[in-house]
């Protein structure tokens, strides 16, 4: 958290797997190769990115359109744990309804264990229809689940011996090991979660939101801040970049996102930090230009602005 997030300040973090994603095919999109992977995260880590965030897929679903991040959020992180030693491994987000909370609880707490602390938990309630019902779930259902799945998964991290009980189970006589490093794992809800705000922002450390046009952000930010009152809660947005070789492109804006310059992006940026965003998570989406390429054009111009904190 300290590493990620503070109070007036802006970071930025990558999505995953680093690189474009390919529209259909398993293993066909630049994420299934695991090496490469493991060298792109070194490189942004090394450059000055404060995080990186790997989406929670449960399930390929063609109306989607991407096979988005085809391994196993909390495998991959862990793999990436190992090489690397400074950089925040976020989830964006684990479907919370969809897993059971006490082995979340376990996972979760193993990843902040052996990553040395780095493991940031995006939650989501979900958004593929078409995975509720293999899980044998009702969407519908899926906000009340959320809420209830993150009071046990909360509740595991500190139970001790304390009796839990929920409308699917019960735990009794029994612990969940490890337990997180500090007590409990950071966790941000990560879109609406099917929630209002007020929840969100009393049952999570920070929020995760989608990209939205500078003024309707700013609005976000606003009811975020009216939401936490007093507590500094960091504000974060996923934003998709397609950066152009031309460093003076005007901004364009896409869909999640802009294609721009790297002069655009910083301006974009600035003003993101501005407004009391707090973190910026890239997906870097060109299909023209390699991404270390991009890589090493953000660490050269753009990273030095907004710099990974000291923690």
């Amino acid at each position: 958290m300290r590493r990620t997030f503070a109070e007036g300040e802006l970071t930025l973090g990558l999505a995953l797997p680093v690189g474009p994603v390919a529209d259909e095919g398993v293993g066909a999109e630049d994420g299934g190769d695991v090496a490469r992977q493991v060298e792109l995260v070194r490189a942004a880590e090394a450059a000055g990115v404060a995080a990186v965030w790997a989406r929670d897929i449960p399930l390929r679903v063609d109306t989607f359109g991407d096979v988005g991040q085809i391994h196993d959020p909390f495998m991959f992180l862990t793999w990436l744990a190992a090489h690397t030693e400074r950089v925040a491994l976020g989830t964006a987000a684990v479907v919370l309804p969809l897993a059971h909370p006490l082995l979340l609880a376990k996972r979760s707490a193993g990843l902040d264990r052996l990553s040395g602390g780095r493991f940031l938990m995006g939650v989501a309630s979900g958004d593929r229809p078409e995975e509720f019902p293999a899980f044998g779930m009702e969407k519908g259902d899926r906000a009340a689940v959320f809420r209830e799945h993150l009071e046990v998964l909360q509740a595991g991290w500190s139970s001790t011996g304390r009796p839990v009980r929920w409308s699917r189970g019960r735990m009794g006589g029994a612990d969940v090991v490890p337990t997180p490093t500090v007590g409990r794992v950071p966790v941000l809800p990560t879109g609406s979660c099917q929630q209002n705000m007020d929840y969100n922002a009393a049952h999570g450390d920070g929020w995760i939101t989608y990209h939205r046009s500078l003024p309707q952000q700013k609005v976000m930010v606003d009811r975020w801040r009216a939401s936490c009152g007093d507590v500094f809660a960091p504000f974060a947005e996923s934003m998709w970049v397609d950066l152009a070789e031309d460093p003076d492109l005007p901004v364009e804006g896409r869909d999640f996102g802009y294609r721009t310059g790297r002069h655009g992006l910083t301006r974009i940026l600035a003003s993101q930090r501005d407004m009391g965003i707090n973190h910026v998570s890239l997906r870097l989406t060109s299909r023209t230009r390699p991404v270390e390429e991009m890589l090493g054009e953000l660490a050269e111009h753009v990273l030095p602005e907004f710099p990974a904190l000291d923690g």
